[in-house]
């Protein structure tokens, strides 16, 4: 009589079963908890290459959904942040301000004071190229921070809104200071995308497109901008006409730059006798692609079959998906996006919406929840493993 072998273990599945269960779980909350079953379900989800998971949605309370799906838990690491920027949320506290990755808790101080870069004058000592830097006079309670890059270990680039113009800002992590450039000044709403070792900005008003050349101080290690140089120049035209509000943003996509264009169809009301014109809640996107050699912009039917692109000014991404995971070729957006804060209530309601690129629909988007508006927006994250 054959003596009947003991049942194995779960925690002895081969590394190929292992893989299998894992690319099935395209949720990061799922992969973590996967992990944390044994030691040896640890070392399978960290040896077994996969792709990325999906993106987090984090809320300013702490509240963060794992998507697809739409049960909420509760990340403490989250809780109280002003903005975003990739994996990286930006906090203000006593001590300044701060980056910090609630999935790694990395953290980065960032400078609370602000330089500039003026050509050499008199007996002061000079940098590179002939520079010299100097303390800036205008008080940093006037300046403030926006659309927060963490671009690499030595890189730290940002927007310093003032007086309703936006300037590039640099420097390295937990440096004294930042680098204020302060000769060239954009639009409010101008967005921003490191790529290739430079930064790219658009001017929206325009669809124009800037390369930002960085260079590096070497007597004091501090990033610089050596160069700002225009390589597409777009249209003049208004972001408001004929009740059409249009709102842009800068992707990065497969070594290809991309322009997003969310038009925004409005409506004409009377409240209490003064007339105001708000969203109808019906919108569009355009998607074109910069041809830098030829200084243009082209423009795209189609980001994929099997990719989703999901939207916000601070932290937006084009994800490879699944069709078993979610559809593909859509953009998934916030309803009531940062940039349209005076349209809407601050409390009012927000979810997320996705478009077909190829439909040209708007339909509900995962997690299908709703939460409130508040001073500070929801944010993508975006886990890499």
């Amino acid at each position: 009589m054959t003596e009947a072998r003991a049942p194995r273990a779960w925690s002895d599945i081969s590394l190929d079963l292992a893989g299998l269960v894992l690319r099935r779980l395209p949720a990061h909350v799922d992969r973590v908890r996967f992990a944390a079953v044994c030691p040896q379900w640890r070392v399978a989800a960290r040896e077994i290459p996969l792709p990325p998971p999906l993106p987090l949605l984090a809320l300013p309370d702490g509240t963060v959904y794992s998507l697809p799906g739409s049960e909420p838990f509760r990340f403490p690491a989250c809780k109280g942040y002003t903005d975003a920027c990739g994996n990286w949320l930006a906090f203000s506290g006593d001590e300044g301000y701060f980056l910090r990755n609630p999935l790694s808790n990395a953290t980065v101080k960032l400078p609370g004071r602000f330089r500039v870069l003026a050509r050499h004058c008199g007996e002061q000592p000079v940098g590179e190229a002939g520079v010299t830097w100097k303390e800036m006079e205008k008080s940093p309670k006037r300046l403030t921070l926006c659309k927060t890059l963490f671009c690499s270990p030595q890189l730290v680039a940002t927007f310093i809104r003032y007086q309703d113009k936006a300037h590039i800002a640099v420097c390295q992590p937990g440096a004294a200071a930042w680098w204020l450039e302060y000769v060239h000044c954009f639009s409010p709403f101008v967005d921003m995308v490191f790529h290739q070792g430079k930064l790219y900005v658009l001017e929206p008003s325009k669809d124009t497109l800037f390369a930002i050349n960085i260079s590096v101080d070497q007597e004091t290690g501090d990033p610089w901008v050596s160069r700002v140089r225009q390589i597409i120049k777009g249209r003049q035209y208004s972001s408001m006409h004929d009740f059409i509000m249009k709102m842009s943003h800068l992707v990065t996509s497969n070594g290809a730059l991309l322009m997003v264009h969310r038009k925004m169809y409005c409506v004409c009301i009377n409240r209490h006798g003064t007339a105001r014109v708000v969203p109808s809640g019906a919108n569009k996107f355009e998607v074109f692609k910069a041809d830098i050699e030829r200084s243009q912009w082209i423009k795209v039917i189609t980001i994929g079959d099997d990719q989703v692109l999901f939207l916000r000014r601070p932290c937006s991404r084009i994800f490879c998906v699944s069709q078993t995971d979610m559809p593909g070729d859509r953009i998934v957006f916030f309803e009531n996006d940062d940039d349209d804060r005076y349209w809407y209530e601050k409390d009012s309601l927000n979810s997320c919406s996705a478009y077909d690129m190829k439909g040209c629909k708007v339909s509900a988007a995962p997690p299908l929840v709703s939460w409130k508006r508040g001073h500070v927006h929801a944010a993508w994250l975006f886990p890499e493993e």
